[in-house]
């Protein structure tokens, strides 16, 4: 999966659970680090990412990480009340998990593992039309472009679904407050 795949992802789980009453400029840092949050485990960082994909991407190792920061997060709520919030440490770490279920989706087959260092099992979902890129940076090519445009359509109609419920939820509660 590319970083178009995981942060269209990220995006949806951030447009969910964003805290009500913020301003734009909230709304704006809110979905980016949400889409920042489903690429952690990509980050090209030496000892973590492609450099070592087992670790970067063990459920362990990662819930370990989500932990470590729920627990800095909900100490820093004093400040920020809403990102300790249940539903905003929940949603992210959905958006930062859902990174290793997009990426058992490659269409290679292969799988991921998820369960590294207690086992070598693999997690492999593949999904036909769903294909990695080879090189990093990719080269900009007919199969990049392919990639990308099929990440755009199958993930964007999930950001697109989440802004819909969003504005279909707060339609809703001003009907209930013009029923008072």
């Amino acid at each position: 999966m590319t970083p178009v795949g995981h942060s269209l992802v990220g995006l949806s789980i951030g447009v969910l659970c964003m805290p009500q009453g913020q301003s734009p400029r909230t709304k704006a840092a809110f979905l980016v680090g949400f889409a920042f949050l489903a690429n952690i485990p990509d980050f090209p960082i030496p000892g973590w990412g492609h450099y070592r994909y087992h670790i970067s991407h063990s459920l362990f190792v990662n819930g370990a990480m989500i932990a470590t920061a729920a627990v800095v997060l909900r100490r820093w709520r004093r400040t920020r009340p809403t990102l300790g919030s249940l539903p905003v440490l929940l949603g992210g770490a959905a958006a930062w998990l859902s990174h290793l279920l997009l990426d058992s989706l490659y269409s290679h087959g292969r799988g991921l593992g998820v369960f590294w260092p207690f086992s070598t099992a693999r997690l492999a979902l593949p999904v036909p039309w769903l294909h990695n890129l080879s090189a990093s940076p990719p080269p900009l090519d007919t199969h990049t472009v392919r990639v990308y445009l099929v990440e755009v359509a199958c993930f964007l109609p999930l950001v697109l679904l989440a802004v819909a419920w969003r504005i279909g939820r707060r339609r809703g509660s001003h009907r209930g407050d013009e029923r008072r």
